[in-house]
């Protein structure tokens, strides 16, 4: 299993991923999520970053990974789908892992990973939360807002000292 950058042509075969008939009240489609994209004002400082999740070159799930540049804090997973086909193999599990790591990685700087989910969705919210989410304490639109804190943020320069 792997995530990667979704490229513009993978697109439409993204927006066949289909979640199972009880699920579709509390996610969006991908094609939902990356219309969202395509929408954002030009002049937002929002940046979305669509992946692909894949298992044996399948695409077989989809990431919107949102953040605001130079914000420590305004790193968001914006949309989380696995296809039913791909369910309760740990799949998900494994893609939500990555794409925290490669936060943290790329941004070490960043305070947290932060994610919203409708608390009817109990599937999704405990998955999120043996990731290592945890309940942030407040709403956004009517859902649970989870964060994935960073262990060692870099919050400033490291400082050497040298005694004269």
């Amino acid at each position: 299993m792997i995530i990667r950058k979704l490229p513009l042509d993978k697109w439409e075969k993204a927006s066949e991923i289909s979640v199972f008939r009880e699920q579709k009240v509390f996610v969006d489609s991908v094609a939902d999520s990356l219309i969202r994209i395509d929408d954002e004002p030009d002049d937002s400082k929002l940046v979305y970053n669509p992946y692909g999740i894949y298992a044996e070159n399948e695409l077989v799930g989809f990431i919107l990974y949102t953040f605001e540049e130079e914000s420590k804090d305004n790193h968001w997973i914006s949309g989380f789908v696995i296809d039913k086909d791909y369910q309760h193999q740990g799949i998900g599990r494994r893609a939500l892992e990555q794409l925290v790591d490669f936060v943290f990685v790329k941004n070490p700087e960043s305070i947290e990973v932060k994610l919203a989910v409708s608390p009817e969705n109990l599937v999704a919210k405990n998955l999120f939360l043996s990731v290592g989410f945890k309940d942030a304490g407040w709403k956004k639109e009517n859902k649970e807002v989870l964060c994935f804190k960073n262990k060692n943020p870099l919050r400033s320069p490291i400082f050497i000292y040298k005694p004269k």
